[in-house]
């Protein structure tokens, strides 16, 4: 089964502008990276370089029927798509994890109660997830270095061949795999904690210091006096 994506970028800016940049992913061989195999993926992709700040939306996936039967996905056995962070980087999904992905109405149409499912004739092709509009996976930090795998994004979908009424009990799981890598390394923020400066120095208090005092006060004293008395 042959499955293609579609991704954009999206700068989501508190609630005012937001703008993005559409492409398609490029397939690569699941040999490229050691990280496929550690993820079991049946098919993989390359997201191309991301830095701090990118955001990835617009996300959609494709259930694509290469075989010469029918197939059935039950909703119940699907789990959503998750982006796994790798190398020290930290994703988040904004605004909201909550109800981040949703079926599409192309999807939902395939629902046949016949078979309690949904049905994807043999040769046909549906685009059966997305994420909603606005929303976004954000990269919040990442400290690798140039090239590195930052984040991959997972797709599963399982899968029943339905031939001549009979459905395959044993479905088929096919992961898709899209790997992030690092745009630039960027090295974590240092606070360089600030010196204290050093404390005023007190007047010197020495016995000339003491005596320069008393001889001011007298003078001070005596010309007082001599206004008085004038």
């Amino acid at each position: 089964m042959f499955v293609k994506k579609t991704m954009a970028a999206l700068a989501l800016v508190a609630i005012a502008t937001t703008s993005s940049a559409f492409g398609a992913y490029e397939e690569i061989e699941c040999s490229a990276d050691a990280v496929f195999a550690a993820n079991s993926c049946s098919q993989c992709f390359t997201g191309g370089a991301q830095s701090t700040g990118a955001n990835i939306g617009l996300l959609s996936d494709l259930w694509v029927n290469t075989g010469n039967t029918d197939q059935l996905v039950y909703k119940e056995e699907q789990e959503m798509p998750t982006m796994l962070s790798l190398g020290g980087a930290t994703w988040s999904q904004t605004p909201s994890a909550e109800n981040f992905w949703e079926y599409t109405n192309e999807f939902n149409s395939l629902y046949s109660e016949t078979e309690d499912a949904f049905v994807l004739t043999a040769g046909e092709k549906v685009n059966w997830i997305k994420s909603k509009l606005g929303y976004a996976y954000k990269l919040d930090q990442n400290p690798a270095a140039q090239d590195d795998n930052i984040g991959l994004l997972v797709y599963t979908l399982i899968t029943h061949a339905l031939t001549e009424g009979i459905i395959d009990e044993q479905g088929i799981e096919h992961k898709e795999c899209v790997l992030f890598t690092s745009n630039a390394g960027e090295a974590p923020v240092v606070t360089t904690p600030e010196t204290p400066e050093e404390p005023k120095r007190l007047p010197e208090t020495g016995a000339e210091h003491v005596l320069l005092l008393m001889i001011a006060l007298l003078l001070g004293f005596g010309f007082f006096k001599f206004r008085k008395q004038a």
